[in-house]
């Protein structure tokens, strides 16, 4: 993206930039690393807390896009899923559907979850994403490192719950 099209494109535009900028990151340890305590320091949890990550990665990308800290939510952890949940009900932002520079999010009967950012709306109930705290191989809630996936519609709706959160005009 040049310098033109950035201050063009929308939030969830640069954010989606933003993350494909951090493809490849790796954590050094368990939920450790230095780009991902930046994440975790960004999203109000500290450095070398060892938190979960995923919704840090999230937020970490949406504030180098420019959002206003104070709309979106700034917990950081996994575990801040359900807080991007009652966000998005709030603000009716749920939505049924993937598409470009939408929040996925999946949240287990346990409370734990996941979420990250779409690539583009599904083809055939398959769609991609950019996320923090996965795999390369299984796409876990608990991973190694931020990568590009792919994910399935049916994935998502043997969660506990599972949905969409559009960032259009934040």
């Amino acid at each position: 993206m040049t310098d033109n099209q950035y201050q063009s494109a929308s939030i969830s535009q640069r954010a989606i930039a933003h993350a494909d900028s951090q493809v490849g990151i790796l954590e050094s340890g368990p939920n450790r690393g230095q780009r991902v305590e930046e994440y975790q320091e960004v999203a109000g949890l500290g450095r070398g807390g060892g938190y979960p990550w995923c919704a840090c990665f999230v937020y970490w990308c949406l504030i180098k896009s420019g959002s206003n800290p104070k709309i979106i939510p700034a917990i950081g952890a996994c575990a801040a899923v359900r807080n991007w949940i009652n966000w998005a009900k709030s603000n009716t932002r749920r939505t049924q559907k993937p598409h470009r520079g939408a929040l996925f999010y999946w949240l287990n009967q346990d409370q734990t979850g996941h979420i990250g950012l779409c690539l583009g709306p599904s083809v055939l109930g398959i769609f991609r994403t950019i996320e923090g705290n996965t795999d390369r191989e299984q796409g876990s809630r608990e991973g190694d490192g931020v990568y590009k996936r792919t994910r399935t519609l049916w994935q998502l709706k043997s969660k506990n719950q599972h949905g969409f959160i559009s960032l259009e005009n934040l």
